[in-house]
């Protein structure tokens, strides 16, 4: 991997949410981890600091409590499938486990593998293939491993 590819990495990584990236790529393991800027002051009155809530007027918020919206870690492609003659990685309904590859980001020619943080039933798909996302857009909502 060369230099300014690495260095497309570290963008990647700084101008999105996601906190880590860990790619392997022909034998070549690159790990960035972003740190969280340091406090320069007293700790924020908690109720005073309340973040304004994403509006994605394409992603439906939860139906149930348990339910979990997986979001986009980064801004890229969405693809449901590891190849275009391959099937979807998963489809409404499907059982997932926690760190199974539930779909693939293109960002910048590198193919990054997003897995499930929990199991669950796959309750819905809000992205469509090959569409181009956004950081922070919902991409599937995940129900507890009882619901179908």
């Amino acid at each position: 991997m060369d230099l300014s590819k690495i260095e497309q990495l570290v963008d990647l990584v700084t101008r999105s949410s996601i906190a880590e990236l860990d790619l392997t790529q022909n034998g070549t393991r690159i790990r960035i981890l972003k740190r969280a800027p340091a406090a320069l002051g007293p700790p924020a009155n908690r109720a005073a600091v309340e973040a304004p809530a994403l509006d994605h007027q394409d992603s439906p918020a939860p139906e149930a409590a348990a339910d979990i919206v997986v979001p986009a870690p980064m801004h890229g492609i969405f693809y449901r499938a590891a190849a275009p003659d391959e099937p979807p990685l998963v489809e409404v309904g499907t059982r997932i486990e926690a760190g199974q590859k539930i779909c693939i980001i293109e960002a910048m020619k590198t193919f990054i593998d997003i897995a499930a943080e929990a199991p669950g039933v796959v309750l819905a798909i809000l992205a469509e293939d090959g569409q181009e996302i956004e950081a922070g857009r919902a991409l599937f909502r995940i129900g507890p491993a009882g619901s179908s």
